[in-house]
């Protein structure tokens, strides 16, 4: 790769702009399950810190399993819109990001805009 390798905490800020893109999109209904969106939650995963009582699959189950809901069925349950999906998606956000290490606070949320702003790298 030009320039040397990415490091790990390049690797995980990129796996969380992917989720930061899918949770813009689940605001206007589901998000279609792409191969970015799996290996993002299967990294985040991987480099979470074993020993961290944020280490457990709850918050990558439900990322992906509010992600992904039809419309429809978000009208079944407590979830009337887009919000309740949204409020659930952003909770595992941040249990994944504290598990790998990088907690999602203000300056590292605008960082994220920021990157997805500035399209691919």
């Amino acid at each position: 790769m030009p320039g040397g390798r990415l490091t790990r905490e390049a690797l995980v800020f990129k796996a969380l702009c992917i989720l930061d893109e899918a949770m813009d999109q689940a605001r206007r209904g589901q998000v279609q399950p792409s191969l970015g969106l799996r290996f993002a939650l299967a990294f985040l995963y991987a480099v979470g810190d074993r020993r961290s009582e944020w280490f457990d699959r709850q918050p990558y189950d439900t990322f992906w399993r509010e992600a992904t809901q039809r419309q429809e069925d978000l009208t079944e349950g407590h979830n009337v819109d887009g919000y309740g999906r949204v409020i659930h998606m952003t909770a595992s956000m941040n249990a994944m990001a504290r598990a790998a290490g990088m907690p999602i606070e203000a300056e590292m949320m605008a960082a994220l805009r920021r990157a997805r702003s500035r399209g691919p790298a």
